[in-house]
């Protein structure tokens, strides 16, 4: 039997995306994120601790010892820049993660960060330096001295709904951390038979730190099957509003087969039921996720993506735009979350599975008399 979602769960999953989206963060500057997820875990009553390196870990017991866990992983930080020094007047900021070219032109809308949240806008005077340093001079609308080093983010929306679209400046990978969340609320109260851990890493957007530093360290059992939960740019296959994308491998790993086949087992009950259920299938080729981390370091891995535009803020002609995924992609994305918690132990029963296990008599007969030999 399906774990059904009602219209509270859906609601309150884009309540926590909205929260998460009102604390800009940059690589290393995920205190603001950090703190709202802290919060909504306390929320649901989920008990959570953090590892040597910020990143947040959440269990959720299973109801048996027998299953093997399930851990879900979304990552706190966004592409943007970091300022580091002053050069007459003004701020030098080296990018941090992947910008896209536009964000290097003059002009650019910026917000400076300050303790506590305070953002100085600021905008692009242009590029600092050969391209190889990445580099940009930044100036102050209001000027003023700035205790460096501080994270500088692209003024765009925080949050904004419009219809059956999500905008925002970080949708990557803050609606990976809000499905999480909203989903670890689900299993708090219906759990599967296995564990389900829920990991929020730190600086994923400079090579994936967090998380290859937690899968280094063990800090998840060997056993674990590791999903990663991403905003991934949308591609022929895996499109905006056809439903969260079941990623079978990225720019730079193939996933595992075993991991993925929870997920091919939730699917399959999903699309059972007389709704039906909207789902993709891809390698999502357009960027390395976490998943990768985790399997060089032995674990079974398999993603889910939502489809997302405007991939790290790179929108038409070179402007620097909000991101944005649609809602059903996003609501479907945890309903398949949950029902593949609850499909780890069923996971060697998809339908394919089944189906090769056992060739026709008729069929192995004729192999038998139309024998080479």
């Amino acid at each position: 039997m399906t774990v059904q979602l009602d219209q509270a769960v859906g609601d309150q999953a884009l309540d926590f995306l909205a929260r998460l989206g009102a604390n800009p963060a940059v690589a290393f500057y995920e205190h603001d994120v950090a703190f709202a997820i802290t919060s909504i875990l306390g929320q649901l009553g989920l008990s959570y601790y953090m590892d040597q390196y910020g990143n947040i870990i959440v269990r959720i017991p299973g109801k048996g010892p027998d299953t093997v866990p399930l851990a879900l992983v979304a990552h706190m930080d966004h592409p943007g820049f970091e300022a580091l020094s002053v050069q007459g007047e003004y701020l030098v900021g080296v990018a941090s993660g992947g910008v896209p070219a536009g964000a290097f032109r003059a002009g650019v809308p910026l917000h400076v960060v300050l303790p506590g949240g305070e953002r100085l806008p600021a905008v692009v005077e242009g590029r600092h330096g050969d391209e190889a340093s990445r580099e940009v001079l930044i100036s102050l609308r209001h000027p003023q001295a700035v205790e460096l080093p501080r994270p500088v983010v692209f003024d765009l929306p925080d949050y904004r709904l419009e219809g059956d679209t999500i905008h925002m400046r970080a949708v990557d990978d803050l609606a990976g951390c809000a499905s999480i969340l909203a989903t670890l609320g689900v299993l708090a109260s219906r759990p599967p038979a296995g564990d389900v851990y829920g990991m929020f890493t730190r600086a994923e957007e400079v090579g994936l730190v967090g998380a290859r530093l937690a899968a280094g360290a063990g800090t998840l059992p060997p056993e674990t099957l590791v999903l990663s939960a991403e905003s991934s740019r949308a591609l022929p296959g895996a499109e905006a509003g056809e439903g969260p994308v079941i990623r079978v491998g990225d720019a730079g790993f193939t996933f595992d087969a075993e991991a993925e086949s929870a997920m091919i087992r939730a699917r399959e009950t999903l699309q059972a039921r007389p709704q039906g259920f909207k789902v993709q299938r891809q390698l999502m080729s357009g960027g390395t996720c976490e998943a990768s981390a985790f399997a060089i370091y032995g674990y079974r891995t398999t993603g889910i993506a939502f489809p997302l535009g405007n991939y790290h803020n790179g929108g038409p002609d070179g402007r620097i735009e909000a991101e944005f995924i649609r809602v059903e992609d996003f609501i479907g994305g945890i309903q398949l979350m949950v029902e593949t918690a609850h499909r780890v132990s069923d996971r060697a029963n998809t339908g394919v599975q089944q189906r090769l296990r056992i060739v026709p008599e008729d069929l192995r007969r004729r192999l038998e008399e139309t024998s080479l030999e």
